[in-house]
């Protein structure tokens, strides 16, 4: 009964901490801006607890002075980011080119075997155009 005991143990999943997000400087994106990987906005991330970090920055088009910027902290919990902070675009052709605003709480998240954290309220303020507001791995 020990050893079935034993390999019952064994067996369970085990319950895993969320692995760290790699602090520094990552891609962010929103499609409209630009499809060009090598010339993505940026966001700056620090940890600033366990599990917890500040994250800033944005994405400018130089010509058309589309942009987005995202302020705030995450809460890490693996393949999902809880964010709390601002967002803003502000994109020429959408929303009669005035700036949409989201504040307090969203969701980012990984799914697949995509290497980013994509918003999770895609919506823009217009309530019909999706924006797809990606922050790299």
């Amino acid at each position: 009964m020990l050893i079935i005991t034993f390999f019952y143990f064994l067996s369970l999943p085990a319950h895993s901490q969320p692995k760290p997000v790699r602090t520094g400087w990552h891609s962010f994106t929103i499609q409209w801006i630009t499809f060009n990987k090598n010339n993505p906005g940026s966001v700056y991330i620090k940890e600033i607890g366990k599990d917890e970090y500040s994250v800033e920055g944005e994405q400018k088009d130089p010509k058309s002075h589309d942009n987005v910027s995202i302020k705030g902290t995450i809460l890490n919990q693996g393949s999902t980011l809880k964010f709390n902070g601002k967002i803003v675009s502000k994109i020429s052709f959408i929303n009669g080119g005035q700036p949409c605003e989201f504040n307090g709480l969203s969701i980012f998240k990984a799914s697949g075997k995509r290497k980013y954290w994509r918003l999770q309220q895609m919506l823009n303020c217009d309530g019909e155009t999706t924006d797809y507001i990606d922050i790299f791995f």
